[in-house]
Order: structure tokens, then sequence, then C-alpha cells
């Protein structure tokens, strides 16, 4: 009888150790989660939702709309922006790195087969007459309408993007989409960027990392991109086509997730005069966890987001090239 109680005595010690590590554990994610909210979500946006957790949140009237979630942001954009000088931009670009062509003499294989000609038409037939068959609605904000398409059983999807940007011309819009310096001054999310190979005619190839919100790994990805203007039926269009590139000579570094399967193409035309219409395709397996949230979160809002805030960048591009004494991105009518 002493045996079994000491035994029944270990064993309730055994549990008790047991509840109190998943406690612990429970305890460290729940204060995990509250410090990425705190450190990666605008004030306002903590603020409305304290108070909306008051409120009837199945009420229409109390949901947040998704342009208010980037309100916060948006504002401290513009404020940048606007104060930006050219001694502001040499100290922001301190934390950034952008690099000319390096890496070893191995050779660097383009899928050559996706930039034929026909990638470039097709960009621009779907940029003139929507064509989602078989694609689901998923989001429309900031004058950015959104389809997805499910790819595998992955939870991965393919996404079309319709756009008009009213604030920018085409020009401007590859301007600075194109310029790799300028890229790391206004995209908070890009931590490094440069070109790995520069070919004088078809795709250079690009080295690019971004910033995921911890406690995610960032990801870094290398691809080739192609730009061209063409005019078809006396209209100007600029097609931007990329695919990732599987033998390079860039080596993976610590702290990112190297992203090997990434496609996206855009097409431009003016819009309204001095606006622009665009067409974006997108995918890439980012590989790893990555909540389902925080997938749907970068779809709906964060794309719409980036496309505003890359108007805003137009508006600042003259004063970054005035400070660097070069003239801005052009692309020679093919």
């Amino acid at each position: 009888m002493q045996g079994c109680r000491k035994k029944v005595l270990r064993y309730m010690g055994i549990l008790t150790v047991m509840k109190l590590s998943v406690f612990a554990v429970s305890a460290l994610s729940l204060l995990i989660a509250l410090s990425w909210v705190l450190i990666y979500c605008p004030v306002g946006m903590v603020r409305n939702s304290a108070q909306m957790s008051k409120a009837n949140t199945h009420d229409p009237r109390n949901r947040m709309e998704l342009s208010d979630y980037f309100d916060h942001y948006e504002e401290q954009l513009d404020e940048d922006l606007k104060r930006m000088k050219p001694a502001d931009l040499d100290e922001k670009q301190k934390g950034h790195k952008t690099m000319e062509k390096k890496g070893s003499s191995q050779e660097v294989e383009i899928p050559m087969q996706l930039y034929k000609d026909d990638a470039f038409e097709e960009m621009i037939r779907q940029l003139n007459k929507r064509d989602v068959k078989e694609y689901e609605f998923l989001a429309e904000s900031m004058n950015v309408t959104i389809y997805r398409q499910p790819r595998g059983n992955a939870g991965l999807y393919h996404y079309k993007l319709y756009a008009t940007l009213p604030d920018a011309t085409p020009d401007q819009i590859a301007a600075v989409f194109l310029d790799n310096e300028y890229r790391v001054v206004w995209d908070n999310y890009v931590t490094e960027l440069y070109p790995v190979q520069l070919n004088e005619k078809g795709p250079d190839v690009i080295y690019f990392n971004v910033d995921y919100p911890w406690p995610l790994t960032n990801r870094d990805y290398v691809y080739a991109r192609e730009t061209r203007k063409v005019i078809r039926e006396g209209k100007e269009y600029i097609v931007i086509v990329m695919h990732s590139v599987k033998k390079h000579n860039v080596k993976e570094i610590s702290g990112a997730i190297r992203v090997d399967d990434y496609h996206q193409s855009l097409a431009l035309s003016l819009w309204n005069k001095r606006g622009t219409l665009a067409y974006i395709e997108y995918y890439d397996n980012p590989k790893g966890s990555i909540p389902s949230w925080l997938v749907n979160w970068a779809a709906k809002t964060g794309v719409p987001a980036f496309m505003k805030d890359l108007q805003r960048a137009c508006a600042g591009l003259p004063g970054f090239l005035k400070d660097k004494g070069r003239p801005p991105v052009t692309i020679p009518v093919q």
C-alpha cells in the first residue's frame, strides 16, 4: 500500500509539472502575440479594436473599414516624403543595402521561355479586358479589385488585381517601381535590393529581401525582370514581367528563407489623362508556416495599401533624383 501511495504521489507530481508547463507555454504564447500587436499594429487600430470589443462587433457599423487600417502608416509616409531632405535620404539608406552587380562567376540561367512576346501581349489583353473566369472575388479596396484561384493543396493562390491609380502616370509608376536605390528609401518592408546581373538585352537578374513581421522569418528572392514599352493600336503600354531564377550565383543567407517559386507581372496604361490603369498577376510559394490570416491580410489590405504608397512615392522621386544627381529610370519604346 505504501508503495502504491508513493507511485500515486509521484504521478500526481508529474501531472502537476505538466499542467504548469502547459500554463507557462500558453502564457508565453499570449505574451508573444500581444508583443506583436503592440509593435506591428498601428496605434489607431489597437485603440479602435479595444473600443470595438466593448461594442457589438457583429454590427456592420462597428467594423473597421479596410482603408482605416493603414491610415497611420499612410499619414507617416506622407509626412516623411514632405519632410525628406537630402541628408534624410542618406541617413535612411544606412539601414538598407543597395548594391551593384555581385556574385561569383557561376552561370545565371534565366527561364527565357517565360519572356516570349506572347507573355507581354497577354498582359496587355488582360489589362484591356478583365478575364476572371475560374477566379473567385476576394476583396475591393482603395481602387484595387482582387481575384484569386487556388493552386495546389497547400492553401496557395494565384492572384489577379485590377486597379486605377489616379495620382501617377504609367511612366512615373514604372520609374519608381524599377528604381532599386529609391525603393529601399520609401518601402519600409524592403531590407535589401540589388542587381545580380544586368543584361543589354532581355531580363536583368535582381536580388530582393523582404522584411516579414516578427516572429516570422524574412523571405528573399532572386528573379529575372524584363520591362517593355510598346504601342498597340496607337496606345502606349508598359509591361513588367518577373519570374524566379533557380540557377544563379547568390548564396542563401541566414535570417531569410529563399523563395524560388515566384511569378509577378504588371501591365500599365494611361488612364484619365494623368492616372494609370493597372493589371497585376501574382503568385509565390513563401515556404514555411505562414498563418492563413496573414496571407489574407496581405492580399486584402497590404497590396492595395502598397499601390497607394507607390503613388505617393512618385511625388518624392524628383527630389530624390535631384539629390543623387541622376535621371529617372526610362523605358524606350520597342
